[in-house]
C-alpha cells in the first residue's frame, strides 16, 4: 500500500486498509508541500501501526530514491526529514529503493546525520524545510535519549527540568518564527513547554513498553513543531473536512487575528491572518486504553489487541486517563499530567486532536464550550461531580462546579485501530 496524501481523512482511510492483502509492503513517497493540520502526526502513527502489524515482513519501498546514483544522499536526506519516513526507515524489516534494490539502514550516513542534528541542538537540520522542527527518540538506538530533552549518564537518563526544556522550545520556535518579538516568543514558548514536557513525560512512562511491561525492541517517541500561517484564503485547506477544526480557525481569525490591508488589484478586501504553532507528540506504545487497563484500572487485565475489547470499554479506559490524579504509572505522585494539559489548553484557547486505539477525540472551539455548558444545565447534570457524560457522548470534566474541558468524538465514522498515541495541539500565536 502507498502512504496517502497528507490529510487526516486520507490517513484514516489508509488505516482501515492496513489489514488488507497488499499492506505488507509500504510505499513511502516524498511528502508534498501541503499538509493539513494533524496529518503529520497521522502519517507517523500510520507507519508505526503498519510496522507493528507486520513485524516479520514489513518492507518499506522508498519510491523517490535510487541507490548508487549521484543524488541518492540528497534525496534520502529530504525524505528522512519527514518523521513518518524516518519511522519507516527505523521500524521496517527491510528497506528497498524504487527499483527494489535493498538498502542498508546506515546508507549514506543520512540517518545518523539526522540523529546528530537532533542531538546537537541544530534544529534547522531536523526538517527539510524552514517551517518545522523534529525531535525523535528512537528506541533500540544507542542514542535513544537525545540531549535536548534528556540529561544524565547512559542508563540513567531523565527528562530535563522545565527551565532547560523551555530553552529548547524557545530555540525551536525562534528558528520557525524569526520575525517574532522576544516577548511573543517567551509567551508562546512558556505554554508550549508546559504542554510538551508533560506529554513527553507521559510517553516515557507508558510508551516504551507493551501492556505486559516488556520493552519494545524498536519504537519511536516524537515531538514535532510546525508554524502555519492561516488566513481567510486557506482555512478550508488546512482544516481538512472536519467542521470543528474549521470553526475553531474561523473564530480564532475573527477574534485574535491581525488584519492586513488589501494590496494590489488582485485583492479587494483586507485579509485576516493568524499564526499557529502545531505541536505533536506521538509514540509507538500500546495506546491509552491498553496501558490503563493493564496498570491503572481497578480490575487489571492485559489486552494485546485493542479489538479484543468493546468500543465502550476502550472509551471508558481512555476517559479514565484524563481524570484528575488518575495514573497508570504506578507512581502515586503522578496523575495530574493529562488533566493539567487539558486545563492549559482551555486557558490558551488551544485545540487538541487525540488519536489512540480505535478512538479520536477533539477539544476546542469556543462555540463548543458554550454548547456544552448549556447542555450541562439542560440535561441537569450534577455539576458538583468531577465528570459528566452528555447525551451526545461528549465527556465533560468539571472543577468546582464549572466545566474545565471536554473530549468530543472527532467523527461518527468507524476508525481503524492504531498503535500508540498522538496528541496534536494548535496554539494560536
Amino acid at each position: 500500500m502507498e502512504i496517502p496524501e497528507a490529510t487526516v481523512e486520507s490517513v484514516e482511510a489508509a488505516l482501515r486498509k492496513l489489514s488488507g492483502p497488499d499492506a505488507e509492503e509500504l510505499c513511502v513517497p516524498r511528502a508534498g508541500k501541503f499538509m493539513s493540520f494533524f496529518s503529520d502526526a497521522g502519517l507517523l502513527q500510520l507507519v508505526i501501526t503498519w510496522a507493528r502489524k507486520n513485524p516479520g515482513g514489513a518492507r518499506a519501498r522508498f519510491d523517490d530514491i535510487l541507490a548508487n546514483t549521484a543524488d541518492f544522499g540528497a534525496n534520502l536526506e529530504k525524505m528522512l526529514g519527514r518523521p513518518y519516513a524516518l519511522a519507516a526507515w527505523v521500524m521496517a524489516k527491510q528497506l528497498v529503493d524504487a527499483n527494489g534494490t535493498r538498502l542498508g539502514r546506515s546508507e549514506g550516513r543520512v540517518y545518523s546525520n539526522y540523529i546528530d542534528a537532533m542531538d546537537e541542538f541544530e534544529f534547522a537540520r531536523t526538517h527539510p524545510s524552514s517551517d518545522g522542527v523534529n525531535l525523535l527518540c528512537v528506541q533500540g538506538s544507542p542514542r535513544e535519549f537525545i540531549r535536548p530533552l534528556y540529561e544524565g549518564p547512559q542508563g540513567e537518563r531523565k527528562l530535563r527540568q522545565f527551565g532547560e526544556i523551555r530553552v529548547v522550545v524557545q530555540d525551536a520556535l525562534a528558528h520557525l518564527a524569526q520575525e517574532w518579538t522576544a516577548k511573543k516568543l517567551l509567551d508562546v514558548s512558556e505554554a508550549a513547554t508546559q504542554l510538551a514536557r508533560e506529554l513527553i513525560e507521559n510517553s516515557d512512562w507508558w510508551a516504551r513498553a507493551d501492556e505486559r511491561g516488556v520493552f519494545y525492541s524498536k519504537g519511536i517517541r516524537a515531538i514535532t513543531f510546525r508554524l502555519v500561517n492561516v488566513d481567510d484564503t486557506n482555512v478550508e485547506q488546512v482544516s481538512g473536512e472536519n467542521t470543528h477544526v474549521r470553526n475553531f480557525l474561523i473564530q480564532s481569525l475573527a477574534e485574535d487575528s491581525v488584519r492586513h490591508p488589501a494590496q494590489g488589484s488582485h485583492r479587494k478586501e483586507d485579509i485576516r491572518q493568524l499564526s499557529f504553532i502545531e505541536l505533536s507528540i506521538v509514540d509507538s506504545g500500546p495506546g491509552l486504553a491498553r496501558r490503563w487497563m493493564s496498570t491503572g484500572a481497578e480490575l487489571r487485565k492485559q489486552i494485546p489487541d485493542v479489538t479484543q475489547i468493546s468500543l465502550e470499554e476502550e472509551e471508558d479506559a481512555v476517559v479514565s486517563c484524563f481524570r484528575k490524579w488518575a495514573t497508570s504509572s504506578g507512581d502515586t505522585n503522578r496523575g495530574i499530567g493529562l488533566f493539567a494539559v487539558a486545563r492549559l489548553l482551555r486557558r490558551r484557547k488551544g485545540f487538541l486532536r487525540l488519536r489512540t486505539g480505535r478512538l479520536a477525540f477533539l477539544f476546542g472551539t469556543r462555540s463548543a464550550i458554550v454548547d456544552i455548558e448549556t447542555r450541562l444545565k439542560f440535561e441537569k447534570k450534577d455539576l458538583q461531580q468531577s465528570y459528566a457524560r452528555l447525551d451526545d457522548g461528549t465527556h465533560v470534566f468539571l472543577e468546582e462546579g464549572k466545566m474545565l474541558f471536554f473530549l468530543r468524538a472527532w467523527t461518527a465514522d468507524e476508525l481503524g485501530a492504531v498503535e500508540g498515541t498522538s496528541f496534536s495541539i494548535l496554539l494560536p500565536a
